[in-house]
């Protein structure tokens, strides 16, 4: 047994010296007083056993990346099963997956695995920063090992660091490897293509082919859609040369793609395609996003003032940092949100303040919030705000929404929240944006409606606002004419002039439509209109039946299958509902001295706007126009975005609502103002400083190089780097880097380039206006480069001997595997409830004695039997002899006669000793009994 705090041993001799001095009255009370005061001073020094323990902490690390083989789920999952099956009682398992980002999907337990459900991205492998979380979760000093399931092929940081740490704590590395077969691999070693040309010049594209045998492959080459160069030729074994030509047309970026096939099949397809990026300097033009595309008439105005335009439909456009690069600007004509949908928005804005690009935004129906581009990302970046003030509203509006709580609305979206919770932030959103007079009713419906709130004005519906963030999913379908029934008979009791239905349903689950035709006819003859909002997509099983309720209910369908939109689209229906926020009324225009500022004249004298989108301009904007009515609006507002420029026209440059200005003889000026100024000057560096990037081994080296002969720095102030990493579909990654001296010439930041993303670097150099560099990328993804043959398993030894660790084959074999190591047992509970027991045994003792209890009922037998044999010798004593046993009568007793000569009575003498000291005894046996607790006197 170990003492932890011995020092306590020293309280043993006062104690000790209290138990002797001051002795308790019976034998029992001073061995439990002994025991009492040994417990409490044993418990002081905390004391623990030893005993040796294998019982420990199993981490599995589980590669997700792309370069895994397709049934790595699957073989996972049941190594996974197969250590939960062979776990002893005290064991432990965790597991952490890895790809891009590391995540723990299960930390050290017991019981079954739920299986992997975190996003970390399959472009990349960081081993690394997996074993480091593996680690973190073995508890320190005990027993430990890590299982990976890999391919063995790392990115990032080398994992042999890691491996060293897992040593160092005593935790082996152990492998079971999971790979795809490397043979007959084609694949694109290499595509070469120069980071940046001059228009009209001519360049080389090189790329490097490895064969695995002599044979006749496939190859096509395209520049964005346009096919360049294809056709068919045989390669040897091992690497050969593609050498293709181009030349520089517009200024701006060319994406190239290159793809090869082989005659058999290929374990790898995804190195057969490569894809690079040339940038082409030069003024670049300006993109025009409208539904018309080259058809719009503003960009014919646009090119009559003088203005390079590219025109393009939203269907057209890609909204990539690569396809965002070839231009300076852009400009969305009436455009809707969802057109562009959040990632697109995201990086237009993330493009247009980090790089210095610019925006321009164009007023319509389908524009500003009436658009959907109220609480979205676009919306930081515009110099006015797009809320609905109550002070502006002119018309009540009631409001009833009617939500899906399916069970397909418990389907988790990220972040702890499930579907039902973004629908019942949609439902918040519209409750924010009416005003207190305005009316909202809220119903939940499966396969019955449930009312949530009841239609009330907001000002009461407000305190409910708890209830409707608290509606959860409780399975079963949505029954669509029951809900269209439940929230008709609701709205139909608003006061409100304006009366609209909301109903939110999920696409490819609306059941029992019911003879809903014949029910929103009359609901419009009741002047209520009905919008939909469908979580899903136009080729849902049920879009067809969602699109036409919304189009008998005059209202309008959206889709959208990411749910982190439902509350824009929400609140744009709301807006659209409103009518509040765009004025149908032709309107005057003024000129302020900010028009200036934007290259405009003050001469100029702009006719009446058809109408507007009513917004409000942000501290700091620059008002350049305003409307002559009461709301005194902005028609022309721009401010500094970030490292770029943003300009807002509320007017409607090409359609309905375009008014007098369309046709003003000076309307092309005017519109090339606004655009020249939304797209900027980009100026160049001045000749004494030279910004290159280059990329090698994955990343992107970016230098400025100084004037050797200069004879004093440039900038005060280290320049800094921007960059943007781009996937599609994906808002943009944000990093900033300061430049690092690297020579006394040269500045240097280093960006590494991952995966599939498109990086885009904008330098800061202090006194200079900001430069963006062309965007660069990688061929493909680093996880499906071809490797030597063995390299994959060579890392995983390597891991392994480092820590300790081998392949694993029996995986019931690893937990007995697992390092005996002694395991220290607290003892100092089990001490104070000993103490405990022995203080409570001591009152006991006290108040009945039960300690004594069997040694007197043992004295009392022995008394009783005494007694009983002192009875019996009396009686001896006092028997008459026969006449018989005269001569027998003992001498102590003297026969005597009375006067009449007949015998009487003997009379006894003294008693002998020994009677006596019986009596004694006895008598002090009786006083014991008559008090058994006390002592005698």
């Amino acid at each position: 047994m170990l003492l932890t705090q011995p020092i306590w041993l020293l309280l043993l001799i006062p104690l000790g010296a209290v138990w002797f001095f001051w002795p308790l009255p019976t034998r029992g009370l001073r061995v439990l007083r002994a025991a009492l005061f040994a417990a409490l001073v044993l418990a002081l020094c905390h004391p623990a056993i030893r005993l040796p323990d294998r019982a420990g902490t199993v981490v599995v690390v589980a590669d997700r990346s792309d370069s895994m083989p397709a049934e790595t789920d699957t073989a996972q999952k049941e190594t996974i099963a197969l250590l939960q099956k062979s776990m002893r009682a005290r064991d432990q398992l965790a597991v952490v997956s890895f790809g891009r980002q590391t995540a723990v999907e299960r930390s050290p337990q017991q019981g079954e695995f739920a299986g992997f459900t975190a996003q970390v991205g399959g472009d990349q492998s960081n081993l690394h920063d997996a074993l480091e979380s593996a680690l973190a979760l073995v508890p320190p000093g005990s027993p430990g090992r890590v299982l990976v399931l890999s391919d063995g092929k790392w990115t990032g940081r080398d994992p042999a660091t890691a491996a060293a740490r897992a040593a160092g704590r005593g935790v082996a590395i152990d492998y079971r490897r999971l790979a795809r077969a490397q043979a007959h691999d084609l694949a694109i070693q290499e595509f070469q293509a120069p980071e940046s040309v001059q228009p009209g010049q001519s360049y080389m594209l090189n790329a490097w082919v490895s064969s695995p045998t002599p044979q006749e492959i496939q190859y096509e080459l395209k520049r964005g859609g346009q096919v360049l160069s294809a056709g068919a030729r045989s390669v040897p074994a091992g690497l050969s040369r593609l050498i293709f030509r181009d030349r520089a047309t517009q200024a701006g970026v060319a994406e190239y793609h290159l793809r090869i096939a082989g005659a058999e099949k290929d374990p790898v397809p995804e190195n057969n395609q490569a894809r690079a990026l040339t940038g082409i300097r030069g003024p670049r033009p300006l993109l025009l996003v409208a539904e018309a595309g080259a058809k719009s008439g503003l960009a014919q105005l646009l090119q009559r003032g003088g203005v390079d335009v590219t025109a393009r439909t939203p269907a057209e456009c890609r909204w990539t940092l690569e396809e965002l690069a070839r231009y300076s600007a852009v400009l969305l004509e009436n455009v809707l949100a969802e057109q562009l949908g959040v990632p697109g928005m995201e990086t237009l804005a993330a493009w247009v303040e980090e790089t210095g690009g610019g925006v321009m935004l164009t007023g319509g129906k389908k524009s500003y919030a009436p658009g959907g581009y109220f609480k979205s990302p676009l919306e930081r970046v515009l110099p006015v705000s797009l809320e609905m003030r109550k002070e502006h509203r002119k018309l009540n509006l009631a409001i009833v929404v009617a939500l899906d709580r399916s069970g397909s609305m418990a389907a988790s979206v990220g972040g702890g929240r499930v579907k039902m919770d973004l629908a019942n932030l949609g439902t918040a959103q519209v409750l924010d944006l009416l005003s207190e007079s305005d009316e909202l009713g809220v119903i939940a419906v499966d396969t019955s409606p449930h009312t949530i709130v009841d239609l009330s004005t907001v000002d009461r519906v407000r305190g409910e606002r708890g209830k409707i963030l608290s509606m959860k999913s409780m399975g079963g379908g949505i029954y669509i004419y029951e809900a269209l029934v439940a929230a008709s008979k609701m709205i139909l009791r608003a006061k409100a002039s304006t009366k609209h239905i909301i109903l939110f349903a999920d696409a490819a689950d609306s059941e029992q439509p019911g003879n809903y035709r014949e029910l929103l006819e009359q609901i419009r003859k009741a002047d209520i209109t009905v919008s939909v909002v469908g979580l899903g997509t136009t080729a849902d099983k049920d879009a067809e039946l969602l699109q036409d309720i919304a189009r008998r209910g005059a209202g309008t369908c959206y889709f959208s299958n990411n749910p982190e939109e439902l509350p824009r689209i929400f609140a744009q229906d709301t807006f659209t509902v409103a009518r509040s926020t765009f004025i149908e009324e032709p309107t005057a225009l003024k000129l302020t001295g900010g028009f200036t500022t934007l290259g405009g004249r003050m001469d100029w004298q702009p006719p009446m706007l058809g109408g507007y989108n009513l917004t409000y301009l942000r501290p700091e904007a620059n008002l350049a126009i305003v409307t002559q009515d009461e709301f005194a609006a902005p028609a022309v507002a721009a401010w500094q975005a970030g490292a770029g420029r943003a300009l807002c026209y509320a007017g409607e440059a090409d359609g309905q609502f375009a008014g007098a200005l369309a046709k003003w003889a000076q309307a092309g000026d005017f519109y090339a103002t606004l655009a020249r100024w939304t797209a900027g000057d980009k100026t160049p560096l001045p000749d004494n400083l030279l910004l290159t990037q280059e990329v090698r081994d994955g990343v992107d080296y970016v230098q400025l190089h100084l004037d050797p002969e200069r004879r004093e720095e440039p900038f005060a102030t280290l320049p800094r780097l921007r960059v943007l990493h781009g996937i599609p579909g994906q808002p943009p990654g944000k990093m900033t880097l300061t430049m690092q001296w690297k020579t006394a010439d040269l500045l240097e930041a280093v960006v590494p380039v991952r995966g599939q993303e498109t990086v885009l670097a904008t330098a800061e150099i202090p006194g200079l206006k900001a430069v963006s560099l062309p965007p660069v990328c990688l061929p493909y993804s680093p996880e499906f480069a071809p490797e030597q043959a063995g390299k994959g398993r060579e890392a995983l030894e390597k891991l392994a001997g480092i820590s300790g660790g081998q392949e694993r084959a029996n995986l019931a074999a690893l937990w007995q595997a697992l390092p005996a190591q002694p395991q220290f047992i607290e003892l100092t509970p089990w001490v104070i409830v000993f103490a405990i027991a022995a203080f409570l045994l001591e009152i006991l003792e006290r108040r009945t004695g039960w300690m004594g209890l069997a040694r007197r009922r043992r004295t009392v037998a022995a008394t009783a039997a005494g007694a009983k044999a002192g009875e019996r010798e009396t009686v001896a004593e006092k028997r008459v002899p026969r006449a018989a046993e005269v001569g027998k009568i003992p001498p102590a007793v003297v026969a005597t006669t009375v006067g009449n000569g007949d015998p009487a009575v003997a009379a006894p003498v003294a008693a002998p000793e020994a009677n006596v000291g019986d009596a004694m005894r006895q008598a002090s046996r009786r006083a014991q009994l008559k008090n058994p607790g006390g002592r005698s006197k």
